[in-house]
């Protein structure tokens, strides 16, 4: 068995992938920025996040509601990092952490992050012979950025 086929791109797993949200090409309608769940930025703000309940989460009394808030407001910060051409009730939605992290608390949108965590764990999206390929296959990229793009610090 070759073990290339479980090779990931580590810079994809942690800086994303862009996904299409309706099926189509990434390059077209409604799509989404994801680092992939367990990134190291998603380890530490989780260990972080949860350590005020460890004793709860140990004893299996953390309330549902508390780690679903929790498990949300973590994935807004390290793996939902981008979308394009989201809306919500017919108008634009722009990209911001704290936009990301409303849509996923929000109960109305449950499905919405169920379909982003599915997403994040589809090890398919980070392997590394695939990024090859799809960046072999890229478009040139434009000196703009979209309406959503964050603003890359360095």
């Amino acid at each position: 068995m070759d073990l290339c086929r479980f090779k990931s791109n580590r810079t994809a797993e942690d800086d994303g992938v862009w996904v299409a949200l309706d099926g189509g090409e990434a390059g077209g309608g409604a799509s989404v920025k994801l680092a992939r769940i367990g990134n190291r930025r998603y380890r530490e703000a989780m260990q972080r996040r949860m350590k005020p309940y460890r004793r709860a989460l140990r004893a299996g009394t953390l309330e549902e509601v508390t780690a679903e808030r929790v498990t949300a407001e973590v994935l807004a910060e390290t793996v939902l990092l981008d979308w394009r051409d989201l809306e919500l009730d017919g108008k634009a939605l722009a990209y911001s952490p704290d936009h990301a992290r409303e849509l996923l608390l929000d109960p109305a949108l449950r499905d919405f992050r169920d379909l982003i965590v599915e997403m994040a764990s589809d090890i398919e999206l980070y392997r590394q012979q695939e990024q090859e390929e799809a960046e072999k296959n890229l478009p040139p990229s434009s000196a703009g950025t979209s309406p959503g793009a964050r603003a890359k610090s360095s």
